[in-house]
Protein backbone atom coordinates (compact mmCIF):
# COMPACT_ATOMS: atom_id res chain seq x y z
CA UNK A 1 0.00 0.00 0.00
CA UNK A 2 2.90 2.36 0.81
CA UNK A 3 4.52 1.80 -2.60
CA UNK A 4 1.27 2.51 -4.38
CA UNK A 5 0.85 5.78 -2.47
CA UNK A 6 4.48 6.79 -3.17
CA UNK A 7 4.05 6.08 -6.89
CA UNK A 8 0.85 8.15 -6.96
CA UNK A 9 2.52 11.10 -5.18
CA UNK A 10 5.55 10.94 -7.49
CA UNK A 11 3.35 10.88 -10.60
CA UNK A 12 1.21 13.78 -9.27
CA UNK A 13 4.31 15.83 -8.52
CA UNK A 14 5.71 15.23 -12.01
CA UNK A 15 2.43 16.22 -13.65
CA UNK A 16 2.14 19.35 -11.49
CA UNK A 17 5.74 20.31 -12.31
CA UNK A 18 5.17 19.83 -16.05
CA UNK A 19 2.04 21.99 -15.90
CA UNK A 20 3.89 24.71 -13.99
CA UNK A 21 6.75 24.76 -16.50
CA UNK A 22 4.25 24.96 -19.36
CA UNK A 23 2.41 27.80 -17.67
CA UNK A 24 5.61 29.76 -17.07
CA UNK A 25 6.75 29.26 -20.65
CA UNK A 26 3.41 30.45 -22.06
CA UNK A 27 3.41 33.48 -19.72
CA UNK A 28 6.87 34.49 -20.95
CA UNK A 29 5.83 34.29 -24.60
CA UNK A 30 2.57 36.13 -23.92
CA UNK A 31 4.42 38.95 -22.15
CA UNK A 32 6.92 39.20 -25.01
CA UNK A 33 4.02 39.47 -27.47
CA UNK A 34 2.34 42.28 -25.48
CA UNK A 35 5.43 44.48 -25.72
CA UNK A 36 4.86 47.45 -28.07
CA UNK A 37 7.69 49.35 -29.74
CA UNK A 38 6.85 53.04 -29.30
CA UNK A 39 9.88 54.51 -31.00
CA UNK A 40 13.33 54.07 -32.43
CA UNK A 41 15.48 57.17 -32.46
CA UNK A 42 18.90 58.65 -31.89
CA UNK A 43 19.25 60.73 -28.74
CA UNK A 44 22.26 63.01 -29.30
CA UNK A 45 22.98 63.70 -25.61
CA UNK A 46 23.36 61.79 -22.36
CA UNK A 47 20.25 62.01 -20.17
CA UNK A 48 18.88 60.94 -16.81
CA UNK A 49 16.14 58.36 -16.57
CA UNK A 50 15.25 57.33 -13.06
CA UNK A 51 18.49 56.82 -11.13
CA UNK A 52 20.50 56.03 -14.27
CA UNK A 53 22.44 58.26 -16.62
CA UNK A 54 21.89 56.99 -20.14
CA UNK A 55 24.52 57.59 -22.84
CA UNK A 56 23.88 59.37 -26.13
CA UNK A 57 23.08 57.03 -28.99
CA UNK A 58 20.45 54.97 -30.76
CA UNK A 59 17.47 53.80 -28.64
CA UNK A 60 14.42 51.58 -28.96
CA UNK A 61 11.57 52.57 -26.64
CA UNK A 62 9.21 49.74 -25.66
CA UNK A 63 5.91 49.95 -23.81
CA UNK A 64 5.93 46.78 -21.69
CA UNK A 65 2.60 47.45 -19.95
CA UNK A 66 0.27 50.45 -19.70
CA UNK A 67 2.82 52.48 -17.70
CA UNK A 68 6.09 50.49 -17.78
CA UNK A 69 8.57 51.77 -20.38
CA UNK A 70 11.91 50.18 -21.31
CA UNK A 71 14.70 51.89 -23.19
CA UNK A 72 17.20 49.69 -25.01
CA UNK A 73 20.28 51.73 -25.80
CA UNK A 74 23.84 51.59 -27.07
CA UNK A 75 26.14 48.86 -25.74
CA UNK A 76 23.12 46.86 -24.50
CA UNK A 77 22.13 49.53 -21.96
CA UNK A 78 18.66 48.75 -20.63
CA UNK A 79 16.56 50.81 -18.26
CA UNK A 80 12.93 50.55 -17.16
CA UNK A 81 10.73 53.18 -15.55
CA UNK A 82 7.12 53.45 -14.51
CA UNK A 83 5.53 56.54 -16.02
CA UNK A 84 2.25 58.32 -15.25
CA UNK A 85 -0.55 59.10 -17.69
CA UNK A 86 -0.53 62.50 -19.37
CA UNK A 87 -3.14 64.14 -21.62
CA UNK A 88 -2.93 66.73 -24.42
CA UNK A 89 -5.87 68.60 -25.89
CA UNK A 90 -4.66 67.98 -29.47
CA UNK A 91 -3.15 64.75 -30.78
CA UNK A 92 0.37 65.29 -32.17
CA UNK A 93 1.07 64.54 -35.85
CA UNK A 94 4.27 62.69 -34.97
CA UNK A 95 5.69 61.03 -31.89
CA UNK A 96 8.00 62.97 -29.58
CA UNK A 97 10.13 62.36 -26.54
CA UNK A 98 10.44 65.41 -24.31
CA UNK A 99 13.40 66.13 -22.02
CA UNK A 100 13.67 68.85 -19.37
CA UNK A 101 17.04 70.57 -19.54
CA UNK A 102 18.93 72.32 -16.75
CA UNK A 103 22.24 73.66 -18.04
CA UNK A 104 23.76 70.67 -19.82
CA UNK A 105 21.76 68.02 -17.87
CA UNK A 106 18.77 66.38 -19.58
CA UNK A 107 15.95 64.50 -17.82
CA UNK A 108 13.35 62.30 -19.53
CA UNK A 109 9.95 63.96 -19.06
CA UNK A 110 7.29 62.76 -21.56
CA UNK A 111 6.59 60.38 -24.42
CA UNK A 112 3.86 61.14 -26.99
CA UNK A 113 2.84 58.95 -29.93
CA UNK A 114 1.36 60.24 -33.19
CA UNK A 115 -2.41 60.66 -33.29
CA UNK A 116 -2.87 60.02 -29.57
CA UNK A 117 -3.91 62.60 -26.94
CA UNK A 118 -2.81 60.19 -24.19
CA UNK A 119 0.88 60.10 -23.41
CA UNK A 120 3.27 59.18 -20.63
CA UNK A 121 5.01 61.47 -18.16
CA UNK A 122 7.87 60.71 -15.79
CA UNK A 123 7.93 62.22 -12.32
CA UNK A 124 10.52 64.74 -11.28
CA UNK A 125 13.43 62.90 -9.63
CA UNK A 126 15.50 64.07 -6.69
CA UNK A 127 18.42 64.76 -9.05
CA UNK A 128 16.19 66.94 -11.21
CA UNK A 129 14.84 68.80 -8.18
CA UNK A 130 18.43 69.42 -7.03
CA UNK A 131 19.32 70.73 -10.51
CA UNK A 132 16.30 73.02 -10.38
CA UNK A 133 17.34 74.40 -6.99
CA UNK A 134 20.96 74.84 -8.07
CA UNK A 135 20.06 76.73 -11.25
CA UNK A 136 18.03 79.85 -11.86
CA UNK A 137 14.50 78.67 -12.68
CA UNK A 138 14.71 80.63 -15.95
CA UNK A 139 17.47 78.33 -17.19
CA UNK A 140 15.07 75.37 -17.41
CA UNK A 141 14.03 74.48 -20.94
CA UNK A 142 12.51 71.56 -22.81
CA UNK A 143 13.99 69.64 -25.71
CA UNK A 144 11.79 67.55 -27.98
CA UNK A 145 13.01 64.79 -30.27
CA UNK A 146 10.65 63.55 -32.98
CA UNK A 147 10.28 59.90 -33.91
CA UNK A 148 8.11 57.93 -36.28
CA UNK A 149 5.20 56.13 -34.71
CA UNK A 150 1.87 54.85 -35.90
CA UNK A 151 -1.30 56.57 -34.66
CA UNK A 152 -3.03 54.78 -31.77
CA UNK A 153 -6.84 54.66 -32.12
Amino acid sequence: MNRLRLAYLTRSTLIASALMIGTLASTQSASAESREVLATLTIPFAFHMGDQTMPAGWYRVDLVSSHLVQLHGPDHVLSSVVMNSAIKTHAPDHGTIVFDRYGDSYFLRQIWTAGNTNGLEYRQTRAEKNSLLAKDRKSRSSTQLAFNSTPQH
